[in-house]
């Protein structure tokens, strides 16, 4: 419903003034005077008009008489109450205005002004006597979201008169309710000499509900998610009857009318039921911009309800509506249970359900949750009546003047998009080929790609070295599938009749999709995950160096400090592990490896890494970690020799108290430490590497500790001299030096 393809219109368009009447204000380029304000939020009250009564309302139409405007015409930009979505109608449906209009809104969330926009013919779409009878012809609305300023101008041809009756509509979703005017009967467009016309507000308020805000959705397009109601499944009634098959798909969850606050004052008649069930469903798209996000969709089925009745139905046209976050919100009332006849494809409205997606999908793709949605309430409003959806049925035209004659049978299938039924383009260009899809999911649902074997899952993708394992699940009847497609690349490279299959994946990032073909050719196909073939095993760009810790040091136990860096093509290395001295597994981030090792032998040191598609990359070096005894150091000064089997390394430390006192000791390595033995009363020394000076250490401590490495220092691969010198440390002049280690 809602939009005809190629066919502009021409409006006129007035704003009511908020006090209860309108102004008469006359613009050069017009023939007659134009009903606007200056700006209805201060527009005074019109002399002598009656007084609006205020009455409790959550919804306002603000319309104006626009036929007396002339065959063409400028609405400059205006000031108006609050507004949501902007509509034209007029009398007569086989009457329609001459042009194309224009229009601009004011947003209230930034205070600018939107492009101009275009408007375009809504199809006929009534099949009750009543509401055929009522029904104006009337224009796609436009979703503005919340906006206080309006203009509009007529462009291109204008050759005939304006068509009687006719209204520009502002309608307010969320107007107070305290007062505001309902959508009543139309305001008569005063003569040039004419004063202002008071407003009618014959439009019943909105009822209070203390119905809780439904649930969120869970799949926003944006930025925010709806409230949403969850229903259970409908019980089978009289007017439900309960399909042959013993699964009959359940009525998945929904906003109700109480949900989402629907003004049931302003329905005009009882729905009607049609005695056959439901045999077909029909497939819109609203044709309207999209709400700023999921949020408003409440307060765009609301508006579209009020322009509806407003046009002359008895409520909302459309059975549901659903939002691209996947949100279905009930629509005509009834629809649930019984099979509703809508009003939005003319002659084809009985024995069927009309879905409408919210939101124009000429350009734009709808969404896979808002499909999803879709398929399942289609399912469940044809299964009610034990009706397959990727089947065909036939209809009888009910009315003249539309696609094919009164009293054709016409074959379609189950779900059908609107340009099926109607010379339309709804439900848009890039939803209309996605019905099939529609169709296979309805029959089949749940269809999922549930993993990729043969590497490491990660966010987004699944990493393989050559060959994946695609596994999958699907709901529905399993004796109706015909086959599982896999796909790379959107190419089949395999096919199943289970749920899984291997497939072969070349180096790089490739898209992969599952798709279940029904037996009678309906398929469906799930998004795209990527998978990425790598054959390429890690490196290491650092490989491993082993630097000495600080820590208590023994003949056969060194902490030692094993650094290193793994690198992958793709950037993700899964996990690491050292294979010796000591197997210990470590993270794919990780860099540093901590062990102790036995001094005076050599050690292989070797890590490996594994990417995510399980290639393994190994890099190993050969140290050995030395113990240097005092006595081999180059003594300066006086130093004496205390022995302890079991205290010292090697059973000796030498001592000194004088000033610059020097121990030096003279290796070929890449990594230096110095033990000393520490106590209360012993003192500082200075630390010297090549001959410069590098630090000083204390070798106080609050008890006695021997065997303490409190000094290290990673040094290029080559010859070093590394000296102890006795600081003389006031009070506690004595330094114990318990020797040298270093990495070979």
């Amino acid at each position: 419903m809602r939009r005809r393809l190629g066919i502009g219109i021409g409006i006129a368009a007035a704003v009511l003034a908020a006090g209860g009447g309108v102004a008469v204000l006359a613009w050069p380029d017009d023939a007659v005077p134009v009903a606007l304000p200056e700006s209805v939020a201060s527009a005074p009250a019109a002399v002598g008009a009656k007084p609006v009564v205020a009455k409790p309302s959550g919804i306002r139409i603000d319309q104006v008489d626009l036929g007396s405007l002339g065959r063409k015409f400028s609405l400059p930009q205006r000031s108006t109450e609050r507004f949501s979505m902007v509509s034209v109608s007029w009398n007569s449906p086989e009457d329609a205005p001459d042009g194309t209009v224009q229009v601009r809104t004011r947003s209230v969330r930034t205070g600018e002004w939107t492009g101009w926009k275009s408007l375009s013919i809504a199809e006929d779409a009534p099949d009750l006597a009543g509401e055929r009878a009522r029904a104006r012809g009337r224009t796609t609305p436009l979703w503005a979201g919340p906006s206080d300023g309006v203009a509009a101008r007529l462009v291109g041809a204008a050759a005939k008169p304006l068509p009687a009756g006719l209204l520009l509509k502002l309608v307010d979703p969320n107007a107070p309710e305290s007062g505001g005017r309902g959508g009543g009967e139309p305001v008569p467009a005063p003569p040039a000499s004419a004063g202002p016309t008071p407003v009618a507000t014959t439009a019943p308020a909105v009822q209070a509900t203390t119905t809780p805000p439904p649930p969120t959705a869970t799949t926003p397009p944006k930025t925010t998610t709806p409230p949403k109601t969850t229903t259970a499944t409908p019980p089978a009634s009289a007017s439900t009857p309960s399909p042959t098959s013993a699964t009959k798909p359940p009525m998945p969850a929904y906003v109700s009318r109480t949900g989402w606050k629907a003004n049931e004052a302003l329905v005009k008649a009882p729905s009607t039921v049609a005695p056959e069930g439901v045999k077909l469903v029909w497939v819109h798209h609203t044709g309207t911009e999209f709400p700023k996000s999921c949020a408003d969709a409440p307060d765009f089925v609301r508006a579209i309800m009020a322009t509806d009745i407003s046009e002359g139905f008895d409520d909302v046209g459309y059975n549901f509506l659903v939002d691209n976050c996947g949100t279905i919100y009930e629509g005509r009332k009834g629809g649930v249970t019984k099979a509703v006849v809508g009003a939005h494809v003319a002659g084809f409205n009985t024995a069927t359900t009309g879905i409408a997606l919210i939101g124009d999908y000429t350009t734009v793709r709808p969404s896979n949750a808002a499909l999803t949605s879709i398929a399942k309430l289609a399912a469940s409003r044809l299964g009610a009546y034990g009706n397959d959806p990727t089947s065909t049925t036939t209809l009888v035209a009910g009315i003249d003047g539309m696609k094919w004659p009164k009293g054709t049978t016409v074959p379609f299938p189950r779900i059908a998009g609107h340009r099926d039924g109607a010379e339309t383009e709804c439900p848009g260009d890039l939803f209309h080929p996605l019905l099939g899809q529609v169709r296979g999911r309805a029959a089949l649902p749940g269809l999922a790609i549930t993993g990729i074997s043969g590497g490491e899952p990660a966010t987004g993708a699944y990493y393989v070295r050559d060959k994946g394992r695609v596994s999958w699940t699907v709901g529905g009847d399993p004796a109706r599938i015909s086959r599982f497609d896999v796909l790379v690349d959107s190419k089949v490279v395999a096919t199943s009749t289970t749920s899984s299959a291997t497939v072969t994946v070349s180096p790089g990032s490739h898209n992969a999709a599952v798709r279940v073909v029904h037996d009678t050719g309906a398929t469906d196909i799930t998004p795209v995950t990527k998978v990425i073939g790598d054959v390429t095993k890690p490196t290491f760009p650092t490989a491993p160096w082993v630097a000495l810790k600080t820590g208590t040091y023994s003949a056969t136990s060194v902490p030692v400090a094993v650094n290193f860096k793994a690198a992958d093509n793709n950037g993700r290395i899964a996990r690491q592990m050292s294979l010796s001295p000591n197997q210990v597994m470590m993270l794919g981030t990780s860099t540093l490896w901590n062990a102790t090792v036995k001094p005076n032998v050599a050690v292989k040191y070797t890590v490996q890494a594994s990417d995510m598609a399980y290639n393994e990359g190994v890099s190993t070096v050969s140290r050995t970690i030395v113990q240097m005894p005092e006595t081999s150091a180059k003594r300066t000064g006086t130093w004496t020799t205390r022995s302890a089997a079991t205290t010292y390394l090697g059973g000796r430390a030498l001592a000194a108290t004088a000033k610059n006192a020097k121990l030096a000791y003279v290796f070929n390595g890449r990594s230096a430490a110095l033990t000393f033995t520490r106590t209360t009363a012993t003192g500082q020394a200075a630390i010297y590497v090549d001959g410069v000076k590098v630090t000083t250490v204390d070798t106080r401590a609050s008890a006695t500790s021997h065997r303490q490495t409190i000094w290290v220092k990673a040094l290029t691969a080559g010859a070093h001299t590394v000296s102890v010198v006795v600081v003389g440390t006031k009070g506690r002049p004595t330094v114990i030096s318990d020797g040298l280690t270093y990495v070979k």
